[in-house]
């Protein structure tokens, strides 16, 4: 009697789950069907993306206000700057110290010793901050692609009697991030009184790119010593193209380089993750002895001397 009362219970308890989301994807998809009926397909979409955006946005801002006090380092503003991320500095610290507390937590349930879940908390920690100089690495990366194209379109508006401030409008209004929003911050900032000088060393200051440096100075100096600013650029276009085809190059010639950088570094880590996991006594005296904790230590210090002085040979400045 008591196994049917609780299998009853079961089934009435199941159905009404059922039925609370069946209900909740029933008016979901009534409300988007009348969002596609009445609003573009494309416009919904935003829309739904900058919903859950804000409130990804609200619930990260409540609980980074915890660390408004702190005083963060410039150089992880820089870096939130260049990645052309719109994190505050107290929602990137929280990220970052949810991402390594977790990573960290997860080990010391998995009943590993201390000492490695504090490293690999620490890694966590320090893994959102890599994430951002590589979208900022990216980022700059693109503007040199991009910085060819804006010159041409600059060059070809000057000839058609723009001036130099509406060729950057143009650039700004026409281009994609980053050098889009960068020009069209750069034309704000001179409207708003600011010398051209001052912006520009304020793009160089967000967009550290050597092609854009050397683009910059030319177009400073022309303001001054005068001269066909639209020979000038079709000049640097031509520099510009030229740097990237011998940076592409290096790279093709560097490629197996990096690859084997890559596999010396990961493989014996994956190995000692696949030994553990398939036989944990096999691989816990590397573990729990302390002659293992110092060949451990030891190789991770050696994987990582490896490592270094391979990028190092392998990177080639252009």
């Amino acid at each position: 009697m008591n196994d049917q009362l609780i299998l009853l219970s079961l089934f009435v308890l199941f159905t009404l789950i059922f039925f609370v989301i069946a209900l909740s994807l029933a008016k979901k998809k009534r409300r988007n069907n009348r969002l596609t009926k009445f609003v573009p397909k494309r416009e919904v979409k935003i829309e739904e993306e900058k919903g859950k955006e804000k409130q990804a946005k609200s619930v990260l801002s409540t609980f980074s206000k915890v660390f408004n006090g702190i005083r963060f380092s410039k150089k992880t503003a820089t870096i939130l700057q260049q990645a052309g991320s719109e994190l505050k500095l107290e929602e990137f610290f929280f990220i970052r110290l949810l991402v390594g507390s977790g990573m960290g937590l997860a080990l010391v349930v998995s009943d590993i010793p201390i000492i490695y879940c504090v490293l690999v908390g620490y890694l966590g920690f320090m893994i959102p901050k890599m994430y951002m100089k590589n979208k900022a690495k990216k980022r700059l990366k693109s503007l040199t692609n991009q910085l060819v194209e804006a010159l041409g379109t600059m060059s070809n508006s000057l000839r058609a009697g723009f001036s130099f401030l509406q060729t950057m409008q143009l650039i700004g209004k026409e281009m994609p991030d980053p050098i889009g929003p960068e020009f069209d911050r750069v034309v704000k900032e001179i409207g708003m009184g600011i010398s051209m000088e001052d912006a520009f060393e304020d793009l160089l200051s967000r967009l550290p790119n050597k092609e854009l440096e050397v683009v910059v100075q030319a177009i400073l100096a022309q303001r001054k010593s005068g001269g066909n600013l639209a020979d000038l650029l079709d000049t640097m276009e031509d520099t510009v193209r030229g740097r990237l085809r011998i940076y592409d190059e290096v790279k093709t010639l560097t490629a197996q380089g990096k690859l084997s950088s890559i596999i010396i570094t990961v493989l014996p880590v994956l190995m000692g993750f696949y030994l553990y996991a398939v036989n944990p006594e096999y691989f816990g005296p590397m573990l729990h002895q302390p002659l293992g904790i110092v060949m451990l230590s030891v190789g991770a210090i050696s994987l990582f001397i490896g490592w270094f002085l391979i990028q190092k040979i392998v990177k080639i400045e252009v």
